[in-house]
């Protein structure tokens, strides 16, 4: 303890300086204000992100989403990646913003029964709102965690007054899959993949496959057959209208052609090889360099 004192003590004293030169702190009353500027990526809003779907619909949304992946790995990480709200806003030309799922602010803002103004400030932050299938949300009718809900009828009604919602202040609602895996068989894989990561698997996997059009236009058939074909088809449509043809890539940052480059990689792995193991070379190491080289 004593040898660790002393290290601190011996750290303080540039600390101290830097913190005069930078920030003109003199007085140890001065730091707590200025504790935002030392530490702008310390506040708890980050503890308990939600979820967002970020969409580019051009090549500046395109430049925007991958700026915001970066930050939200190397700026802003904290146990998960993270985007503040302001770096999003700072970042937001070219992208549309959907309300996600039940992590999303949204859905928890409804859930939690908060009032009409409420929710209207927090829709107004979307391009558009999403509702989900009652078996992507089951799990929260058996969870301690959610005392409003106890019903499938409960989920339903959540979904309502999220297209309420949209009605009212002109969001188009999006009816999604949050899709994890193609076929419903495929559910064992994602859960092999989370017990690894050490994820609650007490409870009931969710039926996250790729539902077709008939599949959803089933499930939404509560809301009514107007309304379901805008969310499941028309809305979706709608927000695919907005986004661009654009690749993932910009053609002229693709990597460079090199004339004759398979040949001259056949050239130095044959040269390596009768290096390595003679001239001829064994039949074992023949062909598994054509098999290699002929992949």
């Amino acid at each position: 303890a004593s040898d660790d004192a002393a290290m601190v003590a011996y750290m303080l004293i540039p600390f101290f300086q830097k913190m005069e030169k930078e920030l003109g702190i003199r007085r140890l009353q001065d730091i707590n204000p200025q504790m935002l500027k030392l530490r702008p990526r310390g506040s708890k809003s980050s503890r308990f992100p939600k979820h967002i779907i970020l969409l580019a619909k051009n090549k500046m949304g395109l430049k925007h989403l991958y700026q915001l992946i970066s930050a939200s790995n190397l700026q802003y990480f904290k146990r998960v990646p993270i985007i503040p709200k302001t770096e999003l806003m700072a970042h937001r030309e070219g992208l549309i913003v959907g309300s996600a799922c039940e992590a999303g602010e949204l859905f928890q803002a409804v859930k939690d029964h908060k009032d009409w103004a409420e929710l209207r400030r927090i829709a107004s932050f979307y391009d558009y709102l999403e509702i989900q299938p009652r078996g992507n949300n089951e799990f929260l009718i058996e969870s301690d965690r959610y005392e409003s809900i106890r019903s499938e009828e409960d989920i339903l009604n959540i979904n309502r007054r999220i297209v309420s919602l949209g009605e009212q202040y002109g969001k188009p609602v999006v009816a999604t899959g949050d899709v994890h895996f193609l076929d419903p068989e495929d559910e064992i894989y994602r859960s092999i993949i989370q017990d690894s990561m050490g994820m609650n698997q007490e409870e009931k996997p969710a039926p996250l496959y790729l539902k077709t059009t008939d599949e959803m236009m089933e499930e939404f058939s509560y809301l009514g057959n107007a309304k379901c074909e805008e969310v499941v088809i028309t809305n979706p449509n709608r927000i695919a209208s907005w986004v661009d043809a654009i690749s993932p890539v910009r053609p002229d940052k693709c990597p460079p052609v090199i004339e004759n480059s398979d040949g001259q990689l056949r050239e130095i792995c044959y040269r390596q090889a009768h290096k390595m193991y003679g001239d001829p070379l064994p039949k074992v190491v023949q062909d598994r360099l054509e098999r290699e080289l002929t992949s």
